[in-house]
């Protein structure tokens, strides 16, 4: 499902305007209006277009080195 959709990162959240880092690592200031509900600093959402209508959602967080 997300093979076909670009992966960006949000960095920073602020006044309803968040900053992310696209797949080619610059940085934009997204509204928050247009990311997913509970979107946090840190998350990485996948991005896609769809007959012209923007589809995002979240991935899942790592779960990191389990000992």
């Amino acid at each position: 499902m997300t093979e076909d959709a670009d992966h960006i990162m949000v960095l920073d959240i602020e006044d309803g305007e968040a900053v992310v880092r696209l797949p080619d690592t610059s940085e934009e200031l997204w509204s928050l209006a247009s990311l997913p509900p509970g979107v946090r600093p840190g998350d990485t959402v996948a991005v896609r277009v769809v007959d012209g209508d923007m589809e995002c959602w979240i991935l899942p967080r790592p779960a990191g080195i389990q000992a």
